[in-house]
């Protein structure tokens, strides 16, 4: 299987996230990680129409997507948050449609959940087949018992991803109700305008 690993970490192939990518990698030579690093290159992705098409190109012609980074204050890097605006914004969710995805991050075990059920969220407004997450702390390489879970939930998150399975949504869109707010006592109705401001 050819999984794209989009890696949030701004410290790019250095991260303490990436080095359980390469664990996985290691154990299940059968299937290919390749890595794309989002956050340290999102300044560059948003310049450069071309470098962003090229990281859709992979991704449509991947079998697989691993969401992998860190959790920073609660979610997930600024860098990572920009690279998904960037796919609403260009109209490439379409990329995403359809395709396996699991979610692995790497934390102090500080809110982890929130991370997750946010890319959960977005897996499931871009029509993605979300199969699992990971929670891993920054030393958990290091314990024989940790390393054994990760390989266990890597051997699932493959299985999961091969099979042709449905995939429920857990997230409902958030839609947009429209109105206008009008704070009590103002005078002077507030409205919504272009660009989400108020």
């Amino acid at each position: 299987m050819n999984v794209i690993v989009l890696n949030g970490s701004p410290k790019g192939a250095k991260s303490v996230t990436l080095q359980y990518v390469a664990y996985i990698a290691k154990h299940f030579p059968a299937h290919t990680l390749k890595t794309i690093h989002i956050s340290r290159r999102i300044r560059h992705l948003e310049r450069d129409v071309a470098a962003f098409d090229a990281v859709m190109d992979e991704i449509r012609a991947a079998d697989a997507i691993l969401w992998a980074t860190p959790v920073y204050h609660l979610l997930v890097p600024a860098g990572y948050k920009r690279f998904i605006e960037l796919v609403f914004e260009k109209n490439a969710a379409a990329v995403f449609d359809g395709k396996p995805t699991a979610v692995l991050t790497t934390s102090i075990h500080f809110y982890d959940h929130t991370a997750h059920n946010y890319l959960h969220a977005i897996c499931d407004d871009l029509a993605m087949r979300h199969v699992g997450c990971y929670s891993a702390d920054m030393y958990d390489l290091l314990k024989a018992p940790e390393r054994k879970r990760l390989a266990a939930f890597a051997a699932l998150m493959f299985t999961e991803m091969a099979s042709q399975r449905p995939a429920h949504r857990q997230f409902p869109p958030l839609v947009w109700s429209g109105g206008t707010y009008a704070p009590a006592g103002s005078p002077i109705p507030w409205t919504r305008v272009a660009g989400g401001s108020f």
